[in-house]
């Protein structure tokens, strides 16, 4: 088919019209009209494309705004606990300054004049060491206060440990205050000290010889209390002493209480300071209702007076 007639038949009104097309000219439009629906495909193809990553876009800008704002958040977190670790630091200071303990400096103290030597290199302007963008957040790693994101962990790990030797240390003088003799032995308002520490006339005998206690008064049945925290390491008579209650402190303190009505403690009892062991007679080598008290100090007689002074 070499040539093709058109005719186009208007209106009744209209003039019917006639167009010859040459072969070439149907190969012409076949093709023009292939090229229009492939580019009509393609460019449809490029729009839902275009659509979709505009959508994927706005959903990774929402997802990054989101992040931004977490990331601000757990940054102004961090920047509010970094504060609260330099009063945690200073908190620390007061007490060991309390306690005389030698002070302790930060962890990043002790680690900054690590590798000092043969550093150089142009001074960063606060652009280049922020990443261009002159402020403080977790993305450069700095959280204010002087303070990074990596130094507060190492830190806490340090504090960790500077915090169980001071604990340990309160605890070592709160359990050596506790086995220290420090009040009366006797709970009687009317109790007073008849003899002291050191050398004197035998009441009984009229010799001089060293007395290694205090004898304090006391009516009969008065409370006879631990001066300390410990075990009870002999309650049994004792010829001289009568009634006698030996206690073991530890720390070096041992308190010895004699002349006692009853024993209301045995051997191996642990007791705290304040405690009842006894009640107060004249048993053994006595002339009258009192307690012989004795303090000893790494097995030596000390004198117990300074200790009921305090």
């Amino acid at each position: 088919m070499n040539k093709m007639t058109l005719i186009c038949v208007p209106h009744p009104q209209g003039v019917v019209r006639t167009l010859r097309l040459a072969r070439w000219h149907m190969t012409l439009c076949a093709v023009t009209l292939v090229v229009f629906l492939v580019s009509c495909s393609m460019l449809g193809w490029t729009i839902a494309k275009l659509v979709h990553q505009n959508r994927e876009l706005s959903n990774l800008n929402s997802a990054y705004a989101k992040l931004r704002s977490d990331m601000d958040s757990q940054t102004k977190q961090i920047e509010e606990f970094a504060v609260e670790m330099d009063s945690l630091i200073q908190f620390e200071a007061r007490i060991r300054d309390l306690t005389g303990l030698p002070q302790k400096k930060a962890a990043s103290d002790e680690t900054s004049q690590v590798g000092l030597g043969g550093q150089g290199g142009e001074e960063a302007t606060e652009n280049e060491e922020t990443g261009g963008s002159g402020t403080s957040s977790l993305f450069d790693g700095s959280v204010g206060s002087g303070w990074t994101l990596s130094s507060l962990v190492r830190e806490v790990q340090y504090r960790k440990e500077t915090f169980t030797d001071l604990i340990n240390h309160v605890t070592r003088q709160r359990e050596q205050f506790a086995a220290t003799p420090c009040i009366w032995p006797i709970e009687a308002p009317d109790a007073w000290i008849s003899s002291g520490f050191g050398h004197r006339l035998d009441p009984i005998s009229g010799r001089r010889q060293f007395h290694e206690g205090v004898d304090i008064v006391a009516p009969v049945r008065s409370p006879v209390v631990a001066t300390a925290d410990g075990k009870v390491e002999l309650a049994a008579w004792d010829g001289g002493l009568g009634w006698l209650v030996i206690m073991d402190h530890g720390y070096g303190y041992r308190t010895r209480y004699a002349h006692n009505s009853k024993l209301l403690v045995k051997r191996g009892d642990t007791v705290r300071r304040g405690d009842v062991i006894a009640l107060v007679g004249s048993t053994g080598r006595a002339t009258g209702p009192h307690v012989h008290y004795e303090v000893m100090r790494y097995g030596k007689k000390v004198d117990p007076y300074r200790y009921l002074m305090n």
